[in-house]
């Protein structure tokens, strides 16, 4: 089975946005399919990128390594998103590791199919656009990080954990190491959204019950609400 035909969502895909339907078929059907049935990096801060990868499901996490060991979580992309584009276009090392997350499928385009692609504006235009979303999204983490406190920083990881899925399956160990903060403090502030009827806990798996509750949270302090990013459209 072709790939296109396969992953059919991956046609909705922003960096494919507006292009004739053909293009869009050949584009992922020269692709090759790449599962993961655990966490693996795909590509290594400091090394070369060979191509773009577009997670057709599940997620991949990008993680920072710094000069003293420590390794900081930046963003995870969830289905329809991109990675690898930017270096392997420059030709520059990696700046930071993207891991697959477990049973996370991606397409794989190499970088001479990349290049390619590259001839057509609009393919240009979508890929801009996709590059200016992350660093939105980059911007507003930053921020949170820095200036919100505790529960806000919490309600704004959730949302992003959950951009595809109502469901997360991280532990509150995990959660506590991205939003910087005690286990015993992330266990408290879910309690409070559990309370709050925001959220279930069951089983160690945590699902967003009212989006629309966590959002308005966040929305009551200007610096956590977050931005509008999508990774599909609706062509």
């Amino acid at each position: 089975m072709e790939v296109s035909a396969r992953f059919p969502h991956m046609m909705k895909a922003e960096i494919l946005s507006g292009l004739p339907k053909k293009f869009r078929r050949n584009f992922l059907d020269r692709c090759t399919v790449q599962v993961y049935e655990k966490p693996t990096h795909i590509l290594v801060q400091g090394e070369h990128s060979p191509g773009m990868w577009l997670i057709a499901d599940g997620s991949v996490e990008v993680l920072y390594l710094g000069e003293d060991g420590q390794q900081t979580f930046f963003a995870r992309a969830p289905a329809g998103s991109i990675v690898g584009e930017t270096e392997a276009i420059t030709d520059q090392q990696c700046a930071a590791t993207v891991e697959a997350m477990a049973n996370s499928t991606l397409l794989f385009c190499p970088k001479s199919l990349l290049l390619e692609m590259l001839t057509s504006m609009d393919f240009v235009k979508n890929m801009v656009k996709v590059f200016h979303g992350h660093l939105l999204q980059l911007n507003y983490f930053k921020l949170v990080d820095r200036h919100s406190p505790v529960d806000h920083r919490l309600c704004a990881y959730l949302l992003m954990f959950s951009e595809r899925n109502n469901k997360i399956f991280d532990s509150q160990s995990y959660l506590a190491g991205v939003v910087g903060c005690s286990r015993q403090t992330i266990n408290k502030e879910l309690g409070v959204l559990r309370d709050n009827n925001w959220i279930s806990i069951k089983k160690g798996i945590i699902e967003i019950l009212d989006r629309e509750k966590l959002e308005s949270f966040l929305n009551v302090n200007p610096l956590a609400s977050p931005p509008d990013v999508n990774v599909t459209s609706s062509n």
